[in-house]
């Protein structure tokens, strides 16, 4: 009997070894015959917005390097952006469907949502971590507040009584914010809203103390001194706004968010595939207009190669687990 098994794994290997330089082939086939229609980039946002910018830059870099075939952007806005997620997974995983991924998207919304319906980390394979999104907290210029410290000192002598306003619940600024508040023993009232407009709005018509914002969403604000800019949350200072204090990332009680945006596929899509879209990305990005679209929108480039995306997001998802318990914050 045992003589008959290692014939029959004798005989097994020897298949493999014919079947082998096959496959090999049909991978180097699939390879060389993507793409083979038409590159579609799903947004799950509305046209305008910075997320949009970006997938239109990635589509305009894959247009350009496989001229043959069309690129085109698909906005699907709303639900979470739970539909624009669904609608790329319904898609086969051969490399010809990518999607615009926030971390709400891959990293926050298993905690938050009672139907999600899909796991980041299982159906979705990163093909880079794109860029992220400096953050900051502004003021209105017109208010009792000056600076940073103006505002932390009347949160410490009126508890309770401050008002910083997000923009959405749940978000990687409202989840930063509350944590921001527990290390440091603060009572101060979040205000969420839906989106920076509205937000900003209501700062600038003193309904609001502060307001916490993706940088590139009320720089254009800040450049005509209708808010003002008093700490920028991440360890980098912005030199165009050189009196927004930078926070240390390194102290767990100063008022960091580390939030970004990735490029993903349907997991399951073919490895060359993924680091051939990496390698025109990474190039893509160094091009004066890829430059100039993160220049006007202040985001900063961070391409991750797709194996250390694949561990970076994985690690952002526990990071998030951690600070949705924490928060208190419930299913919805």
């Amino acid at each position: 009997m045992k003589m008959q098994r290692i014939r029959r794994q004798v005989a097994g290997l020897a298949l493999l070894s014919c079947l082998a330089p096959v496959l090999g082939m049909g991978a180097a086939h699939a390879q060389a015959d993507w793409p083979k229609r038409a590159i579609k980039v799903i947004v799950p946002y509305p046209a305008g917005g910075s997320a949009d910018a970006m997938g239109r830059m990635v589509a305009n870099k894959l247009g350009k390097a496989f001229p043959k075939v069309s690129v085109v952007v698909e906005n699907i806005p709303g639900g979470a952006t739970v539909p624009g997620a669904l609608a790329t997974l319904r898609d086969p995983a051969d490399g010809h469907t990518l999607f615009m991924a926030s971390d709400g998207t891959l990293n926050i919304n298993r905690w938050l949502l009672k139907d999600v319906r899909y796991d980041g980390d299982r159906d979705f394979t990163p093909v880079t971590v794109l860029n992220s999104y400096p953050h900051w907290l502004i003021i209105n210029p017109q208010g009792p507040y000056k600076n940073f410290d103006d505002l932390v000192k009347a949160i410490q002598a009126r508890p309770g009584k401050v008002s910083i306003s997000v923009n959405t619940i749940g978000g990687a600024a409202h989840l930063a914010l509350d944590n921001w508040r527990r290390q440091n023993g603060l009572n101060f009232e979040i205000v969420p809203y839906r989106g920076s407009p509205p937000a900003v709005t209501d700062l600038i018509g003193g309904h609001t103390d502060a307001h916490m914002d993706v940088v590139g969403s009320s720089i254009a604000h800040a450049r005509g001194g209708r808010v003002l800019p008093v700490a920028v949350l991440q360890g980098t200072p912005l030199k165009e706004f050189p009196k927004a204090v930078a926070q240390d990332p390194r102290d767990p009680k100063a008022l960091v968010v580390q939030s970004n945006l990735s490029v993903v596929m349907r997991a399951g899509t073919p490895q060359a595939v993924l680091d051939k879209i990496y390698s025109v990305l990474q190039s893509g990005v160094k091009d004066e207009d890829f430059a100039n679209t993160l220049s006007m929108l202040s985001l900063d480039p961070v391409l991750l190669e797709p194996a250390k995306a694949k561990a970076f997001l994985q690690q952002e998802t526990q990071r998030y687990g951690v600070l949705v318990e924490k928060s208190g914050l419930e299913k919805q």
